[in-house]
């Protein structure tokens, strides 16, 4: 029997762990696999266990948690047979949303135990692991204070930005390995791997995580005026190149800033940065995708 490892983040889900155990007890899992459930107990806990269980040949490793655990529990799976699922109980959930997981313990549990393995494209930013939606900029210094304001959900992620959103400067960046050399009075540069942020934020409605590209957002700041129709694109996947939004495909390339600004990493902040380097690695990371 194939043997599951499932690393659940207690504080997540709003500290459901015990109803989530209950309801893998209860699942499909038990059937098809050797399951066994972790708890992490600290941040960087959930990259021991990933990484413990690779080398234990487990054939899935579950991340049970939001974006963050997804990261840590990627990074320590790419380049490995084992395949990374994902029980989806954070803010945002963008990958697992963006791979079809249902947003419903029950039903993801379903999925987990009787989807097909594929393999997507991960990405490394100044070193580090990426899968997602990552950023430059306003999203990241918003994702900086939303981690260090405590209080998680959409709302508050949405006060965060509209409440930053009128003071935050312009940046100018310049580029190497992109047709774009320099982009004046940017707000933020997205880089992409699936489509969303999360919570069906949809920023780069074309990305695909096995095309062996990223895609490259460059944003500049609209009036406030035009804000809801910006919003309205962006939750319905509408949005396109306009005089605001510029976009590319690459497999890498390098950003340098004219001044120090926050970089974020699958939704989890960073310290400010000057400059980033990023490149794809294709077909990298096997995952449990569940069945459309």
């Amino acid at each position: 029997m194939k043997k599951i490892r499932i690393i659940l983040n207690p504080i997540a889900g709003k500290g459901a762990a015990k109803n989530i155990v209950k309801l893998i007890e209860a699942s499909d899992i038990k059937d098809r696999f050797d399951v066994q459930i972790e708890f992490t107990n600290n941040v960087g806990h959930a990259s021991t266990l990933a990484a413990e269980a690779v080398q234990l040949n487990f054939d899935v490793v579950v991340a049970a948690g939001g974006d963050g655990t997804v990261n840590e529990v990627g990074s320590q799976l790419v380049h490995t047979n084992t395949a990374l699922g994902i029980i989806p109980l954070g803010s945002g959930n963008g990958l697992a949303r963006h791979l079809g997981y249902s947003m419903q313990v029950k039903k993801c549990l379903e999925q987990i135990a009787n989807s097909n393995i594929n393999s997507i494209d991960t990405l490394t930013i100044n070193n580090r692991f990426a899968v997602n939606v990552s950023g430059l900029g306003f999203d990241g210094y918003v994702a900086w204070c939303f981690n260090h304001e405590g209080k998680r959900g959409l709302s508050n992620y949405t006060k965060i930005a509209l409440r930053e959103y009128p003071k935050y400067p312009s940046i100018n960046f310049k580029f190497i390995g992109l047709s774009e050399k320099e982009y004046s009075k940017a707000h933020m540069l997205v880089i992409a791997n699936a489509t969303q942020f999360g919570n069906a934020a949809i920023i780069a409605p074309t990305a695909e995580l096995n095309d062996g590209l990223l895609d490259v957002v460059l944003v500049r700041k609209p009036k406030l005026i035009q804000l809801p129709g910006m919003f309205y694109r962006l939750f319905y996947g509408k949005l396109k190149d306009n005089d605001y939004i510029k976009s590319f495909k690459c497999s890498e390339f390098s950003a340098i800033a004219d001044r120090e600004v926050h970089l974020h990493i699958d939704g989890e902040a960073l310290a400010p940065v000057s400059r980033i380097d990023v490149k794809l690695y294709p077909a990298s990371l096997k995952v449990i995708h569940p069945k459309k």
